[in-house]
């Protein structure tokens, strides 16, 4: 199943590339640190950047950062709401963004389903507020047995759609993660994070994720 996945993955990324006439390219590194005060509360913070790699004149130009505080609540096993802030700083650029998550998660005998119902506000010098909605599905799986042991790999699935209010344009998002599970204190995923609004407007990204609770 994991293997038939991937292969639409890459035909449908190919065929999204074929015909554009721009592409973004780059790396996502990020880490996560996380505090769990009890059975239902927890602290996130996060770091994340963005840097650019031009094909054309073989350039590679950090482009923006990331600075995430995240109260996370969860209500019972299978459902988790989210209240978070995150500074993006971009060149000589500042953006403020509040959000709201709800989660809601489906066990199985060895994989899991996870939905994701986002509502964001972006404030800007200048700009007047703007909106985004999102919509996320996650599927993971380990790759030995039926659940993620430590130092064993998983495999995860996503796909997202955003709907960005002010511009009427709805953004795809696909990303195949291989995840290794290092300790019961932190995790390490990497893999491919494609977006796209338009057949030519495509970008594709190489992630990596550091997880580590605290």
């Amino acid at each position: 199943m994991i293997r038939g996945l991937l292969t639409i993955f890459i035909l449908f990324v190919s065929l999204s590339l074929s015909g554009q006439s721009s592409c973004e390219s780059g790396f996502l590194p990020k880490v996560i640190l996380s505090k769990k005060y009890n059975n239902h509360i927890k602290w996130i913070h996060s770091i994340e950047s963005r840097t650019d790699v031009f094909s054309d004149s073989f350039k590679i130009q950090h482009h923006l950062i990331d600075l995430s505080s995240i109260l996370s609540v969860k209500t019972d096993l299978y459902q988790v709401f989210n209240i978070g802030y995150i500074l993006r700083i971009r060149s000589n650029t500042v953006i403020h963004r509040t959000f709201q998550h709800y989660n809601i998660i489906n066990e199985f005998e060895s994989s899991q389903l996870a939905h994701r119902f986002a509502f964001e506000q972006f404030f800007e010098l200048h700009i007047p507020i703007y909106f985004r909605g999102r919509y996320r599905l996650h599927y993971q799986k380990p790759l030995n047995g039926d659940r993620i042991d430590n130092r064993e790999f998983y495999f995860k699935l996503g796909n997202e759609y955003l709907w960005d209010f002010r511009s009427n344009k709805l953004e795809i998002r696909l990303t195949p993660y291989f995840g290794y599970q290092v300790s019961q204190k932190d995790r390490i995923e990497f893999g491919l994070d494609y977006r796209t609004v338009k057949l030519n407007d495509n970008n594709l990204w190489f992630r990596t994720t550091w997880y580590i609770s605290i």
